[in-house]
């Protein structure tokens, strides 16, 4: 073994000879540093982060008033604490609590609450900082009211002649009882069941609304996230019927053969309304009538206000139009007015009941107003008018009686008498009769 070797070999008997010294050396200084912090530094910082804030007021004055925690501004909170360092080393934001102090709260609204910290049970801290020291919290109470829900399809279009029936336009269920704070609750003004399908129908049809939504009095759409629904699933009944925009006419009452009424205008109030049916079978027409007028009414400044719901009280049809009545005018302004009298034998008897007897015109003078065209006016006589008592249908009892004439122009088909004068008639037994019924006495 040359020299070398030999002091390789004593040095290494040295080392592990001082190894046991080595390492109590090193738990003698560990010792002493402890021994000098705890008496030179008996309190240390110790900074935890990201501690959730509870805003559980259980047991606390605000939730004696009934009231909850709506929102809170703060989520997480920094904390700074101070004590011993082998007692706050072991803390962290699992084992200690960051809460809202709420036992001042007794109204509604938005409050300022100091934040404090809790937690680390047998362990003694200060607590040097709180960031933020304070939390922006939304108090109110709960409260649970009705609304009612109506349906809206804002994608749902018909086909032509096809509409929507509003008054049986539902939802089903057709209210919703909604739990939410009060000061949300106090601002829905309207509840609507939407369902966003797109689809042409023409026919009534039953869909599934998508979602509930709710809005204020000035149309601004109300969070839903502090709300809770009685129920979310609305049916949307949509009732689809038949309407049309049709237009009014009136016709002409008690006209002679001949006579040519479109020679008369009228003017109308409105020309059209529009009608709906909710049998979807059922054709609307293009026109309604909306009255009849007889032909001696239509004296110059003729007018007449017709109601319609008496006459759609008897259809199918509904009046869907803000009209309620429409007035009729006579078209006057090429019309004039001339009286003419008529002597007995322009008096005609026709139908007469029984054949039995003779009818004769005690009548000796009818005056009587003709209404026509200035033009035609001028040139019409007497002797153009005719006028003709039917008696057909009628009951008679005496040898004298009085009955309407109905009258005619034999020249002139856009001309019409006015005159309603009842026409005095004579009955009188034929001859022939009497000698028979003598005979067989």
């Amino acid at each position: 073994m040359n020299s070398q070797d030999k002091m390789q070999k004593t040095k290494k008997r040295a080392k592990q000879h001082n190894l046991p010294h080595m390492i109590l050396a090193i738990f003698l200084a560990i010792a002493v540093w402890f021994i000098v912090s705890m008496t030179q530094y008996p309190s240390v910082p110790k900074t935890i982060a990201h501690i959730p804030l509870s805003v559980d007021i259980t047991d606390t004055a605000a939730a004696a008033n009934g009231l909850s925690v709506i929102s809170c501004d703060v989520e997480e909170v920094t904390v700074e604490l101070l004590g011993s360092r082998t007692q706050v080393g072991n803390l962290n934001n699992e084992n200690i609590e960051a809460y809202i102090d709420a036992d001042s709260v007794s109204t509604t609204g938005t409050k300022s609450l100091t934040v404090r910290i809790k937690g680390g049970r047998g362990v003694n801290f200060e607590v040097k900082s709180i960031t933020p020291e304070t939390a922006n919290v939304v108090f109110d109470k709960y409260d649970t009211k009705e609304f009612d829900v109506k349906p809206k399809i804002p994608n749902v279009s018909f086909t032509e002649g096809k509409a929507i029936d509003p008054d049986e336009f539902t939802c089903d269920p057709a209210v919703v009882r909604i739990n939410g704070p009060s000061s949300t609750l106090d601002k829905i003004a309207k509840c609507n069941a939407v369902s966003l399908k797109e689809m042409e129908l023409d026919s009534s049809y039953v869909l599934q609304a998508d979602e509930l939504q709710l809005y204020t009095e000035d149309g601004a759409l109300i969070d839903q996230s502090s709300l809770k629904f009685s129920s979310m699933n609305f049916n949307i009944n949509i009732p689809v019927r038949t309407q049309k925009t049709v237009g009014l006419t009136v016709d002409i009452a008690n006209a002679p053969s001949g006579f040519d009424k479109s020679s008369i205008g009228f003017k109308l109030s409105t020309d059209s309304i529009t009608l709906a049916c909710n049998n979807t079978q059922t054709e609307i027409p293009d026109t309604l009538e909306i009255g009849k007028i007889p032909l001696n009414d239509l004296d110059l400044g003729y007018s007449k206000v017709f109601k319609l719901s008496n006459i759609l009280e008897n259809t199918e049809y509904i009046n869907l139009s803000d009209t309620e009545t429409v007035t009729v005018t006579l078209d006057d302004s090429a019309l004039s007015k001339i009286d003419l009298n008529l002597d007995p034998d322009k008096i005609t008897i026709s139908n007469a009941p029984d054949t039995g007897y003779d009818y004769n015109v005690l009548t000796q003078k009818l005056s009587v107003s003709v209404v026509g065209p200035a033009d035609v006016l001028s040139e019409i006589t007497a002797d153009d008018i005719i006028a003709d008592v039917n008696l057909l249908n009628a009951e008679i009892a005496s040898s004298q009686f009085n009955y309407y004439a109905n009258f005619s122009c034999s020249k002139y088909d856009n001309v019409w008498v006015i005159t309603n004068t009842r026409i005095s008639i004579e009955r009188t037994k034929k001859e022939s009769a009497s000698t028979t019924a003598s005979s067989t006495e």
